[in-house]
């Protein structure tokens, strides 16, 4: 067992001997045979111990662990939580709550010793017990692939990597090797009660299918194998399309291409839709399936509208684009101009007037023959007629009965909320979309999109103002 444990250190896991290595260690029997490898190979290690509470056992696992530190001389980190309170504040199951609380505390070791590895005690047996609770969640290739050697937990840190060597060694193997090395631990008496969904496959479901199914763990541990690898493929893949579907990454939303997406497999989009909730959210462990294909389903009947996912991500199904956004933040401020309040601008000398999330309006004067050599392709840039504009310019949102005449339309008016419609705007960008009225607080301008006909430049024009929106 050793040379093994030593050979995937050395090759596959490639970490040298004096590399600082946190040993994740509850002073079960996985955690004492983890320890003692590593420590017969390199012995810059830190013990983090961390105290569920949740037994009436639990100091004495801690003791043990800072006796089992101090033999061999390395230090010891420990902590104890109230898991059971933390899991009623998230509204957490105890088993995810315990999870949350334990991984953050090794996380918080790693970094202060300014180590890059956290290595846990995860064994084949762990490895099929996850691959079948995944597989009764109804999980897809990544959950079947079960847990890597090496693997990286965003929700955590981006650059501390878990280690798991002892996950090709049976459970069997690390009995085995404790016994010979005459190894003491403890034994988490909560192991042989089924009041947890690992410990019912553990002790009843396994050993039952392993009856029926000659060598049924070995074929989980190889299926596993393969689907990795597959699973790696794939999500090759879904990186590279994710680049020509997606529009714009932002912190709190990103806004894939409608289109582009349409064009994908169905399994691709699955992918991506899952791939994006979770660069928006590193502490999601998965969508769900029913999630996944009502947003999918919402995005081929070519229809705007709103779905909410789950987390507080929900999904703004436009015309052209898919937006999967934090529903808590203001993400729509930072891809649209949005108002909150009424301004007032003096609109006859230059200046820029800042708007709410780094937004601004710019006003400037120019000449007919600068108009006809500037750039005019922005949505977010106009030319007025500045006498028909007056002293002042006024910025606010629509109000119910707000119209304009559409530039190139001559004759008639149209309602904001019609024209909004018409122009397949976000329905939720409309009721702060920022309007530009002149001194008598008539419409001039819908920014991103029309300006009034009235207000255009003509040959009688003499004084022309610009007008510019922008996003620093």
């Amino acid at each position: 067992m050793e040379k093994r444990f030593y050979s995937k250190l050395k090759k596959e896991l490639k970490i040298a001997n004096q590399t600082p290595i946190v040993i994740a260690f509850s002073g079960g029997m996985d955690s004492v045979c983890l320890l003692n490898l590593f420590w017969k190979y390199n012995k810059n290690l830190i013990v983090a111990h961390f105290n569920h509470g949740l037994r009436d056992t639990a100091e004495r696992d801690e003791i043990f662990s800072r006796k089992t530190a101090q033999e061999l001389k390395l230090p010891i980190v420990t902590e104890k939580a109230d898991v059971t309170a933390y899991a009623n504040e998230k509204r957490l199951s105890i088993e995810e709550a315990a999870r949350k609380l334990r991984y953050g505390f090794l996380y918080r070791v790693a970094q202060g010793y300014g180590s890059e590895y956290i290595a846990v005690g995860h064994h084949a047996d762990d490895q099929v017990e996850t691959v079948f609770m995944h597989l009764f969640r109804g999980s897809g290739l990544s959950g079947l692939s079960g847990m890597r050697e090496i693997s990286i937990i965003h929700e955590f840190s981006p650059h501390v990597k878990i280690i798991r060597p002892l996950l090709t060694f049976w459970r069997t193997e690390i009995e085995k090797y404790c016994e010979e090395k005459k190894l003491s631990f403890v034994v988490d008496e909560t192991n042989a009660l089924n009041i947890y969904q690992r410990n019912r496959l553990r002790n009843e479901t396994i050993p039952a299918l392993n009856q029926l199914y000659n060598k049924l763990n070995q074929r989980i541990l190889n299926m596993a194998e393969i689907i990795q690898k597959e699973d790696d493929f794939f999500d090759e893949q879904t990186s590279r399309i994710l680049d020509l579907v997606c529009d714009r990454i932002e912190k709190d939303f990103i806004q894939l291409n409608k289109k582009e997406l349409s064009k994908q497999p169905l399994a691709i989009q699955r992918r991506l839709i899952r791939k994006v909730a979770i660069i928006l959210k590193p502490d999601l462990r998965d969508l769900s399936f029913e999630n996944v294909e009502n947003l999918l389903q919402f995005v081929s009947v070519e229809k705007p509208g709103e779905i909410y996912l789950q987390e507080n991500l929900h999904s703004i199904i436009g015309n052209d684009e898919i937006i999967i956004a934090d529903k808590k933040s203001r993400w729509i401020d930072t891809l649209y101009p949005q108002v909150y309040e009424e301004f007032r601008v003096n609109a006859d000398q230059f200046r820029i007037f800042e708007l709410p999330s780094n937004w601004y309006l710019e006003l400037d004067f120019c000449t007919k023959t600068e108009i006809n050599t500037l750039n005019q392709e922005s949505p977010y840039q106009a030319y007025f007629d500045a006498e028909k504009i007056g002293l002042f310019i006024f910025i606010r949102t629509r109000i119910p009965g707000d119209k304009f005449q559409p530039l190139g339309m001559t004759n008639g008016t149209m309602k904001i909320s019609d024209f909004f419609v018409n122009f397949k705007l976000l329905k939720v960008a409309r009721d702060h979309w920022p309007l530009i009225l002149n001194s008598n607080k008539k419409i001039a301008w819908v920014p991103g999109f029309r300006q009034d006909h009235a207000f255009r430049v003509t040959d009688q024009t003499s004084k022309i103002l610009k007008l510019s929106i922008f996003r620093k």
